[in-house]
C-alpha cells in the first residue's frame, strides 16, 4: 500500500500547495479508503489513477470545500489508515465522508460531507483548536442503536494537554463565528491513551481510557489511571476505575481482548526509562478488573522487561500472548546496543500460571522471526556475529553449569542478487547451507559448524550433535513478522 508519509506534503512547502495539487492526493487517500492494494513500481505513481464517476464528485466537493492551503492528514493510530472515510454515521442508509486535513493555520480539523440530492455537501465542521495533531480515531456505534459516535484523540500544542473528544451525529450542529456548521463534543476527558472493546460480552461497547492525573511538583513522576466507560442514552457515563502503576514514562498501548481461555481483559504497555517496557494484564472476573500479571511468582515480578515488548495472539488461537523477553544469556559484559534478545510468548492459563506458547528470536530489522527448536531450549545462546558480510545472528551451544560455549550456526540474509556468488564462495570452503525462506530480495540461510570442539566431554559433544539435527525444522520455523 502506498506509503501514508507519501500522502503528507512537506511542511516547508505547505504555503506552496495549489489546490490542483491537493486533489492529486485525495485521488491517493480516496484508493485507500477503497480498500485497493496498490503494488506498482515508484514510476507508476506519477501517474494520476483512474477513478469512478461518484469519487471524482467526492474530490470535487473536497477541493472546494477545503481550506485553500490545507493538506490531507492521517491520524496516527486508527483501524485503517486512510483521511477519507466513507461511513454511514447517521443510519439512514447513506454514506457520509469524513476527512481530516490540516487547516491554512496547520491545525488539525475534520470536515464531514453529506450526499444530498445527488450532490456532495459539507456539512460539519469538527476542531479542537488548541491541537496540533491527531494522535486516534474511532468510529462506532458503541450502544448499538444504529448511530455511530465519533472519538478523537487530539495532542495538546505546547501547554495545551492532550483531551479525548467523544461526539455523536445525533447532536445539533451550532455555527461559529465564520458561519459554518460545527458540531460540539459531548464529552471531553483527559487523555494519554484510548480503546474500544466489549470487555463483559454484552454487545456494548465499551471506551477504556489512561488519564494522566498530574503532579504536585514539576520533577515528579506523572499519576495514571485507568477508567471504563459505558455510552448510554447519548451520554458517556463511568464505570469502573482502576489504578495503574506509575512507574512508567508513557502507555503506549492498551488491548482489548481474551486473556485466557475463559476469560476477557485488558492488556497495558508502556514505555520505563531509555530502554524498557512495563506489561500489566487485568483479566475480567465478577464484574471486575483483577490484576493478573505482574505477579510475585513470576521472573518479571514487576512487569519490567529491559527492551521493548509487543504482546498479541501470536499463535491464532484468539488469546492474547503476553510477550517476555530477556537478553541472550552467557555474554554478560554486552553493551546494551549489540544484545540480542530471546522472546518468550507467555499464555495465562486462566488459574494461577503462565505456559510458553513458543520461543523465538526476532529481528526486526529483516523482518523476520525464528522460532527456536525443542532441542536448543536452554543450551544455546545469540550474539552479534564479528563483522561477518550478511550474518544476522550468530547461534551458540552454551551450557549453563560450565559456560562452555561454541559456535553452533549462522543466520543470513544474503541480497538474492548476490546469491550465487556467496553460495559458490560457501562450497569452496567446504561450508554448510541450507535456505530457510526467501524474502524481501533476500536470501535467508543458516551454516551450521561441522562438530563440537574436540576437547569437550562426550556429554557436551552429544548435545551439540543434537542442537544440529534440527536443520530441516528450521525450513518451517522462519517466518516474516506480520505485525
Amino acid at each position: 500500500m502506498v506509503e501514508a508519509g507519501f500522502l503528507k506534503a512537506n511542511d516547508r512547502r505547505r504555503r506552496m500547495i495549489r489546490p490542483g495539487i491537493i486533489l492529486g492526493g485525495v485521488i491517493l487517500l480516496v484508493f485507500l479508503a477503497t480498500g485497493c492494494r496498490y503494488t506498482a513500481t515508484p514510476g507508476d505513481l506519477l501517474e494520476k489513477p483512474a477513478i469512478s464517476e461518484d469519487k471524482q464528485a467526492i474530490l470535487a466537493a473536497i477541493e472546494k470545500a477545503l481550506p485553500v492551503y490545507s493538506k490531507l492528514t492521517i491520524p496516527i493510530r486508527e483501524d485503517i489508515k486512510e483521511a477519507i472515510r466513507l461511513v454511514d454515521v447517521d443510519g439512514d442508509g447513506t454514506m457520509e465522508a469524513i476527512v481530516s486535513y490540516y487547516n491554512e493555520y496547520s491545525t488539525p480539523e475534520l470536515m464531514v460531507f453529506k450526499y444530498t440530492a445527488d450532490v456532495w455537501k459539507s456539512w460539519v465542521l469538527i476542531q479542537e483548536p488548541l491541537a496540533r495533531q491527531i494522535a486516534w480515531l474511532k468510529i462506532e456505534d458503541l450502544d448499538g442503536d444504529g448511530q455511530m459516535e465519533l472519538m478523537i484523540g487530539w495532542i495538546g500544542a505546547f501547554d495545551s494537554p492532550n483531551v479525548l473528544d467523544i461526539y455523536s451525529f445525533q447532536t445539533k450542529p451550532i455555527r461559529n463565528e465564520s458561519g459554518k456548521l460545527m458540531l460540539e463534543p459531548i464529552e471531553s476527558l483527559p487523555y494519554t491513551y484510548a480503546e474500544t472493546g466489549d470487555i463483559n460480552d454484552d454487545g456494548a461497547i465499551e471506551i477504556a481510557v489512561i488519564s494522566e492525573l498530574g503532579t504536585k511538583q514539576e520533577y515528579d513522576l506523572p499519576e495514571y489511571d485507568l477508567t471504563l466507560y459505558n455510552w448510554k442514552a447519548n451520554m458517556l457515563h463511568k464505570w469502573i476505575e482502576v489504578p495503574v502503576s506509575n512507574d512508567v514514562n508513557s502507555y503506549e498501548r492498551l488491548i482489548f481482548g481474551r486473556v485466557s481461555p475463559r476469560h476477557n481483559g485488558i492488556i497495558l504497555e508502556g514505555t520505563v526509562g531509555a530502554h524498557s517496557s512495563y506489561t500489566a494484564m487485568y483479566a475480567w472476573e465478577n464484574g471486575k478488573l483483577r490484576l493478573i500479571y505482574p505477579m510475585e511468582s513470576s521472573i518479571y515480578s514487576g512487569g519490567i522487561i529491559g527492551t521493548s515488548t509487543y504482546s498479541y495472539d501470536i499463535n491464532g488461537d484468539g488469546i492474547i500472548e503476553l510477550h517476555w523477553t530477556s537478553e541472550a544469556p552467557g555474554y554478560p559484559d554486552t553493551a546494551y546496543a549489540y544484545s540480542k534478545w530471546i522472546n518468550e510468548w507467555m499464555q495465562w492459563d486462566g488459574q494461577k500460571s503462565f505456559v510458553k506458547i513458543t520461543e523465538e528470536f526476532s529481528d526486526y530489522g529483516y523482518g523476520i522471526q525464528l522460532r527456536i527448536p525443542e532441542q536448543w531450549i536452554g543450551r544455546y545462546t545469540m550474539r552479534n556475529t564479528d563483522d561477518e558480510l550478511y550474518a544476522v545472528v550468530e547461534i551458540d551451544y552454551w551450557n549453563k553449569e560450565t559456560d562452555h560455549k561454541s559456535k553452533l550456526a549462522t543466520l543470513y540474509a544474503v541480497p538474492q542478487k548476490q546469491w550465487e556468488n556467496v553460495e559458490s564462495e560457501w562450497r569452496q570452503q567446504s561450508r554448510s547451507s541450507k535456505i530457510l525462506l526467501k524474502d524481501s530480495g533476500n536470501v535467508y540461510a543458516i551454516s551450521f559448524e561441522k562438530e563440537a570442539p574436540i576437547d569437550w566431554s562426550a556429554e557436551e559433544r552429544q548435545a551439540f550433535s543434537e542442537m544440529m539435527e534440527v536443520e530441516d525444522q528450521l525450513v518451517s520455523s522462519l517466518t516474516v513478522i506480520k505485525n
